[in-house]
């Protein structure tokens, strides 16, 4: 049998400085839509895959914070995450599939949610939609916890990829 192998994800904040949407300044003044995570890594604990076939990241879960100013109370917005490629470790690879999450919604306005998925590097995968609102209390928070298919057939090694989160207004 082999020894569990220890992994990291790194995420990406790729809308972490604002996104200026092209609008006449005249008109209204330009959306500003803004993404906060709590960490910019996750690790998975080296466990023995017969006893725990699923691992859950070490450490608390990631806080999404979904910010908007400017964006009209019935404007949609949405928050999706896309990982540039399979976990790698030199040459040896851990499908990036094998990688989900759960969501857990902790501040929105009716209408608004986090969402469960899965990792993919071939589309990007939605994990949170919410409305502009700038008299809102607080803006669009939820908590997400990762998870990784643990198998035997892992090569010993530290796996890692980037994930980039970004957030949109049509």
């Amino acid at each position: 049998m082999r020894k569990p192998t220890l992994l990291t994800i790194l995420l990406l904040i790729l809308a972490a400085l604002p996104l200026l949407s092209e609008r006449n300044a005249e008109a209204a003044p330009p959306v500003n839509l803004q993404i906060t995570l709590s960490t910019t890594a996750v690790t998975f604990p080296d466990q023995d895959p017969d006893l725990f076939p699923v691992s859950q990241q070490s450490g608390a879960p990631v806080q999404v914070i979904l910010s908007t100013k400017n964006l009209t109370a019935t404007a949609p917005y949405s928050c999706s995450v896309i990982a540039r490629g399979d976990l790698m470790s030199g040459t040896s690879t851990i499908p990036i599939a094998n990688v989900t999450w759960t969501a857990v919604t902790v501040a929105a306005d009716p209408g608004e949610s986090f969402f469960n998925g899965t990792l993919s590097s071939a589309a990007p995968v939605k994990v949170a939609q919410g409305y502009g609102n700038d008299s809102r209390k607080t803006p669009l928070q939820g908590n997400l916890t990762f998870f990784i298919q643990n198998l035997w057939s892992y090569e010993t090694g530290t796996y890692s990829q980037t994930v980039d989160f970004t957030i949109s207004a049509p």
